[in-house]
């Protein structure tokens, strides 16, 4: 039991020093409202319970939320203001970053919150897509009445997050190969201690 409470210490220390440090670094450059907001993202865990009544799509696949067990998972959010069907038209782009996310035990899960006149589309375009990787759509702004502290600025809806579903890193892996290091390092650190 002491041990489990020493690393769990030290898996903390770890976390606040990396937040502290990616705060300090935005605050210094002049981004203090960015970094009230990812400490507001961070003032408590992120609700997925919207997720398991979704429906899901894997391959081209109808199929389960299934990172409900997952030790960390990084979520892209497209809610109701993003362009959902552009979005999808590029999600080939994360396939390399999904795979090496994966491979150090990161699940990825996309959650697609789209205006309720788009969700048959989204779900069509999905199907058809058949993407390799996790896509939820949630309906009936779900997912964002659950999450209140979410910001509004597609910018940090990308965050990876551990089994407590607690943010951990917050930024896009995909478009970002600075993000996508801190997420891995991050990921092996915690794992070694």
């Amino acid at each position: 039991m002491v041990i489990d409470d020493v690393n769990n210490y030290r898996n903390m220390k770890y976390i606040h020093y990396i937040i502290l440090s990616a705060l300090m670094l935005l605050s210094s450059c002049g981004n203090k409202k960015i970094a009230d907001e990812i400490l507001k993202m961070q003032s408590r865990p992120i609700d997925l319970t919207a997720c398991e009544d979704a429906v899901c799509y894997e391959n081209g696949k109808k199929s389960t939320y299934t990172c409900a067990d997952s030790a960390y998972k990084l979520v892209i959010y497209i809610d109701s203001a993003s362009c959902s069907p552009c979005f999808i038209s590029h999600m080939y782009d994360y396939e390399e970053t999904v795979a090496e996310l994966d491979s150090v035990g990161i699940r990825t899960v996309f959650i697609f919150e789209p205006q309720e006149e788009k969700e048959e589309d989204v779900k069509t375009l999905l199907d058809r897509q058949a993407y390799p990787f996790l896509s939820v759509v949630v309906r009936n702004g779900s997912f964002s009445s659950a999450n209140p502290h979410l910001p509004s600025s597609p910018l940090l809806h990308s965050f990876l997050l551990n089994k407590e579903n607690k943010v951990i890193v917050v930024g896009n892996p995909a478009r970002n190969d600075k993000v996508k290091e801190l997420m891995l390092n991050t990921v092996k650190s915690l794992k070694e201690s």
